[in-house]
Parts: structure tokens; sequence; C-alpha cells
């Protein structure tokens, strides 16, 4: 049973976890959160704990995590969809499971429509009508064959073409509407691209499913860009222009520039930095950091170097580190973007600042540095309360320790001190003012940690008895996850990909073909080395989470006991030992 990503995200955003559990677990409310035996073992002390503001659960003792719907599913022993399914009827929640093939048959529809539509124009660029905007293209670099590659084009100067165009192909404007190609006025339908450069704008998996239209006009009435609008196969917020045949080398090269436009995109292309990715007229959104953590954990900022600029890579920078990518930022000097970088200096200069490039940390310093007089003891004060919205981005304690350490050696401020402002008394941000939320529960498809468990435990089922009881989030991992449990077999992916078990979403089978060959391409000592680090990154998030309890709870010496065990699993550890530490820090009593 399926369900769309709406309904879930439906489900999971109006359920009260704690009325979930509550029916199950009697609960008792202890500061902000809610503490009770857990259900999934053998508990005398309450060990476990459910944040209504977070909308998860915890086990601090047997591990046990998830949303609502993961306690809902493991509580009664059900499947995911099953459970999606008894929670919607039960809550009173309006959603339906997909029928089989029905929205795949309708986007493959669409997909054909929005090809159609990118011929016509990739078409119209090399026709006397196109000829200005082939011209513009070639002033800024680009030769017909790269033109070709990217299948860029031109929208004519005309009320209705493309309009004509499709409904001779039999295309209903209802349906050409929908997908924003024309729309509707007192007169009829006409065009929403008119005399523009088109760029096509990819899914993952290669689909074109918008378009991006450039004015060659100085006009200031007309609106330099335009983007398709929100359709049913395109939503801004979860897209990067580049991504067609680009997240390979993106993974390969394990690195992205994130660019704010798309000539910068293509200039980057252009001379070979494939790993360009731009948002799509919108602030950075947490859909595209899950999107862009497919692919990589390392990012280079390369927006444009007005105030604006930095602005925006501020914002950008607080929401990839809350998913916890290595940042850095490229400052280009001499040049507004990267695009009128590459052609006044070229590849070698532009690589140089790209090596050059400063680490998140300091580049937040140095922007802010520069509004605040720094001996003056308020302004000093204010410098710090600054870094309040960085340090809540930051994803680990080893992390934001390290980062304290910078900040107090800098400013000549004790770390504790630092510590006390930053951290301890840093509990609510007013996100609204960054224009991004910070990422719940519900939107976490797929992370990094977890693609790399899923990956480890489909090539051997003894990978899989090690991550089993984690505290998986991704729907699509604890599918998996209740196939191996329940089937003894080998051939997990090729019978995933054959739907055998559940139909497969179109960015689900992306998922299982790059694990079936990066797998394949692996030696089983690589294999086992990459097993020791996710064992070990899982051990080290299960520690933190319960180092912070135990500090919370006043729990001293098992605070202390707990740092030690820290200290020694991240020093070179083999299996057998990690293993050994893991069963010493289970055992440790609550």
């Amino acid at each position: 049973m399926r369900f769309k990503n709406e309904d879930i995200d439906k489900v999971i955003g109006q359920l009260d976890i704690v009325e979930v559990v509550g029916e199950v677990v009697e609960l008792k409310k202890t500061g902000m959160n809610y503490k009770g035996l857990c259900p999934f073992h053998k508990d005398t002390n309450p060990s476990f704990m459910v944040s209504s503001s977070k909308n998860i659960y915890k086990c601090f003792v047997c591990g046990a995590g998830g949303n609502a719907i993961k306690f809902y599913m493991d509580y009664n022993k059900l499947t995911y969809g099953e459970s999606i399914y008894e929670l919607g009827k039960k809550y009173n929640l309006n959603i339906a499971p997909v029928k089989s093939g029905q929205s795949q048959t309708i986007n493959k529809k669409y997909y054909k429509i929005l090809e159609e539509a990118l011929l016509f124009f990739s078409e119209n660029i090399f026709t006397n009508s196109g000829r200005e905007a082939l011209e513009y293209l070639n002033k800024r670099g680009m030769k017909p064959d790269f033109i070709r590659e990217n299948k860029l084009g031109y929208a004519p100067n005309s009320w209705n073409s493309l309009y004509d165009y499709l409904i001779k192909k039999g295309y209903e404007p209802e349906v050409l509407s929908l997908l924003g190609l024309i729309k509707k006025s007192e007169k009829g339908y006409y065009d929403t691209f008119r005399d523009r450069i088109i760029f096509p704008i990819y899914s993952p998996n290669g689909d074109v499913i918008a378009f991006g239209g450039r004015t060659m006009s100085d006009r200031k009435d007309i609106a330099k860009y335009l983007n398709s609008p929100e359709t049913p196969v395109f939503h801004k917020g979860r897209n990067l222009y580049g991504i067609k045949n680009r997240g390979s080398n993106v993974r390969r090269k394990n690195y992205a520039l994130l660019m704010e436009g798309y000539m910068d995109v293509l200039a980057a292309h252009s001379y070979g930095f494939d790993v360009a990715l731009a948002p799509l007229g919108t602030a950075f959104s947490t859909d595209q950091a899950e999107l862009l953590k497919r692919y990589t954990s390392n990012v280079i900022i390369a927006f444009d170097m007005d105030n604006a600029g930095r602005v925006a890579s501020e914002k950008a920078a607080l929401v990839l580190k809350k998913y916890g990518f290595n940042i850095r930022v490229l400052e280009l000097k001499n040049a507004k973007d990267p695009d009128e970088f590459l052609k006044k200096y070229g590849k070698s200069e532009f690589l140089k600042s790209v090596k050059n490039s400063k680490e998140i940390f300091d580049f937040f310093y140095e922007y802010y540095v520069k509004e605040y007089d720094l001996s003056n003891p308020m302004a000093k004060q204010n410098f710090i309360i600054r870094f309040k919205e960085f340090f809540m981005s930051v994803e680990t304690e080893l992390e934001k320790s390290l980062y304290l350490d910078k900040l107090s050696v800098s400013l000549d401020v004790g770390k504790e001190l630092l510590k006390d402002i930053l951290i301890s008394k840093n509990k609510v941000i007013e996100y609204t003012k960054m224009e991004v939320k910070p990422p719940s529960t519900n939107q976490i498809k797929i992370n990094e940690l977890e693609l790399e468990t899923l990956k480890l435990s489909l090539k051997k089922r003894k990978y899989y008895k090690s991550f089993k009881n984690k505290t998986i989030l991704s729907k699509l991992v604890l599918d998996i996850f209740r196939v191996i449990e329940e089937n003894e077999n080998k051939n997990y992916i090729r019978e995933l990909l054959q739907g055998k078990y559940f139909k497969l979403e179109d960015d689900e089978e992306e998922i299982l073909l790059n694990i079936s060959t990066e797998l394949s391409s692996k030696s089983q000592e690589e294999v086992e080395n990459n097993y020791i680090e996710v064992y070990k990154r899982w051990f080290n998030k299960e520690i933190e989470e319960k180092m912070m309890y135990y500090k919370d709870e006043k729990k001293i010496f098992l605070y202390l006991e707990c740092k030690k065990i820290y200290e020694i699993i991240n020093n070179d550890r083999k299996k057998e030992e990690l293993e050994e530490s893991y069963e010493k820090f289970m055992s440790m009593k609550v």
C-alpha cells in the first residue's frame, strides 16, 4: 500500500506524537518533553522520551526511535503503508492510497508534453527568429555545440506559437495550462514564455520538469528571469538547476559548487566545473539540502559578490549546516559573479579561488566583524549574539566545541561563557527572520548516514543485523529493512527493482540503481572498512544523545562514563573493539 509524499507529510504533520504514543505508554511531562517506560524492551526505569516540538520519540536504552508512523508500525507490527492507512482512518485524516501505476502514468504524460515543448524551444533557437538569442549566448561564451548539448532554446516573440504547436500534437489546453506552458486571458490562451532564452530544468532522473526563461531586453518593467510555476511535477524548492546527469559527477568528485543562477552554472560547466548547481529563483530550501545530500556532504557556496549574495550565502549555509554539510564559501575578487570571473580570468584562477575558499565559520566571522567595533563591550556582545543561529545549525557537540574554541581565542572570551550564551541558553531561534525553517523529522527522506547504512544492509544480511534497531526515519529504508527481515534472500536489489515487494518511486529506483553500481565496484575490504566507519558514526550519534540526556538529568557519573567511551572509540578501532565498547555502552544503567 503506497501513499503520495504529500499525504505522508500530512499524516506526520497533523498527528500529535504525544497523543499517538500516549495511547499505549503512560507519559509524564518533564520540562519540554515527556517521559515513560519504553514499550520495546523490559524497562523498569523510565528511559523513553517523547518530544512534541521535534515530533519524535527516543529510548536511551534500547535505541528505539522515530516519528509517529514508525512508533505505530513497530508497536502494532504493521507495514509502513498499513500504519499510514490505519492512522489516517483513526484520526480522520483525508488521505487515500495511490492506485497502482496511476500517478506514474499521469506523470509520464506530463513529461512527454514537456519534452515536446523542449524540442520546440531548442529547434527555434537555430531559426531566423532565434538569431538574437543565439548571438546573445555566443557573446556570453556559449558555442552552438554547447547550446545543443545543454538543449538551450528560444521562445519566439509570438502570442501563442507554442500553444498552436502543442494543440496540433493533440494535447489539451487544460493540461498545458496545468504544466505552466500557457496562460488564459479574456482573449484566449497565450504562451507563458515569449521572446526569452529558455533553460530546461530537469529532475535528478533526467525528466524535463520545467523551464526558466531569460529576457534579452533592458526594459526595467520586464522581469529578467521567469520560471515555470509550481506544477504536479515541478516544485521550485525541491529541485536544483544542473542536477541532470550531474549527480554522478557530484558524487564522484564528492563536492558541489552552489551558484545563484542559470548562467553561472552553465559557465562553470563550460569550463569543466561540472559540479555546479543552483536553486531555482528561491531561497535555498531544506528540500534542496536533502536532495544534495544524496550526492555529497561537501558544498562550496559561490553566490554573487554583492551584499544580497552574502545574505543569501548566510541563509543557505544555515540550512546546509543543519544537514551536517562541510561548507566553504568562495570569494571572487574583481567580479560580480562566477560567470564574469571565469570569462575575465579563466579556469586556473577560478580553481585557485576554489582552493582558497573560506571555511564557513571563518566566512561568518569576517562577514559579521565588519559591522561591529570589537573594542566596544556592547558591540562585542552583539557580535557574539550574531552567532546564535549558526550554533543552532551545527549538528554535533564536537563540532560546536571546536567552533567555540576558535571564537574564544579570537575574542579572548572564556569558552564556558560563550557556551552558556550560544548553546545552553540558545534554545529558541526565530527562523522566520531567516525565511527558512529548520528541518523537521517528517521532512527527512533519506540522509547520508541512512543511505550508507542501507548500502551495507543490502550488501550482506550480517550488516543489516547491526543496524536494524537504529533510529531510521527514511520511509524507503524502513520499507527495505522490512523486506530484509522477512526474506532470506541475497538478490534484494534486483527484486526490489522488479517491484516484487512494493512499488518504487522514480527517485527510489535511482537510489537503488546507484547503490547497485557502487556495491559492484567495491572490494570486500572497502565494504568492511565502510562498515566500521558507519558503525562508528551511529555509535557517536547515540552516545552524544545519551550524554546530553545524562547531563540534563544531572547523572554526572554516567555522563563521564559515556564521555570516556566516546573518546576511546574516536581513536582508530577495529571492528571487534568497537562492538565490545558498544556492548559496554548499551549495558549502562539509566
